[in-house]
């Protein structure tokens, strides 16, 4: 073994024990609970230690709250499993996320709307190198790119690709399809968060937003598929 890899074991050993801590933290406490002195104590060390191996708290973070993103990625792969068109997987994907997200807004918060200065696609591939067997090769094609990406618009767009591949979407508008269903969902899960929605309705309006909107930007043959597979969702008549 080399000098170099003897190191990176090292790394990702000591950066397991802080991870570990944090999400001790989080599990009891909650995600606002997590400091850089209580973390780095609980692990057995100091905070200038962390500092070595963390840019700041949001790395620390983020990287915790990864196994989170894990269990819902095996959640969406069992949603769309019975799908039997690009459209129906778009709408089960979306009420997979209303029943995590909106559970725990707070952490689907951190994962998919929190900036991170540019460096979360980064953190996910740190986060993989650190826990290889959370590595998962997906099918189909789409999915396995999912589950690689911690970005928001990017999952959907690889959704939506197929949605306009299949005819369903006109091209020329999916992306302002997808900038506006972003928008409202983070609007959406900023109120859960704050307390202004609770879960059941905040799913309920999220769900009849995407049907409405899809009935809108889809093609005529789209149109006719949305309202032959897709009239309720998360027990929602849409």
């Amino acid at each position: 073994m080399t000098k170099q890899e003897r190191e990176s074991i090292k790394r990702s050993r000591m950066m397991k024990y802080f991870i570990d801590a944090a999400n001790e933290i989080i599990n009891r406490d909650g995600v606002s609970s997590v400091t850089i002195r209580n973390a780095a104590s609980l692990a057995g060390y100091s905070s200038a230690t962390l500092y070595n191996y963390f840019d700041n708290l949001t790395h620390l973070i983020f990287l915790s709250i990864l196994d989170q993103l894990d269990e819902y990625n095996k959640a969406l792969k069992k949603a769309i499993s019975k799908s039997s068109n690009s459209l129906e997987v778009y709408m089960q994907v979306c009420a997979c996320f209303c029943e995590y997200a909106y559970a725990k807004p707070e952490i689907y918060w951190l994962l998919f709307f929190a900036h991170g200065e540019g460096k979360f696609d980064a953190y996910l591939k740190q986060y993989y190198e650190i826990f290889p067997d959370k590595i998962a090769k997906a099918s189909p094609l789409f999915l396995d790119k999912m589950f690689h990406s911690n970005n928001i618009y990017d999952r959907s767009f690889f959704m939506l690709e197929r949605c306009v591949n299949d005819g369903y979407l006109q091209a020329g508008l999916v992306n302002d399809f997808n900038d506006i269903c972003l928008r409202f969902n983070k609007t959406i899960l900023q109120d859960v968060k704050d307390g202004i929605l609770s879960q059941d309705d905040a799913t309920k309006m999220t769900m009849r937003y995407y049907h409405q909107l899809l009935n809108f930007y889809a093609t005529d043959d789209g149109r006719v598929m949305l309202n032959r597979c897709c009239k309720e969702y998360a027990g929602i008549k849409i």
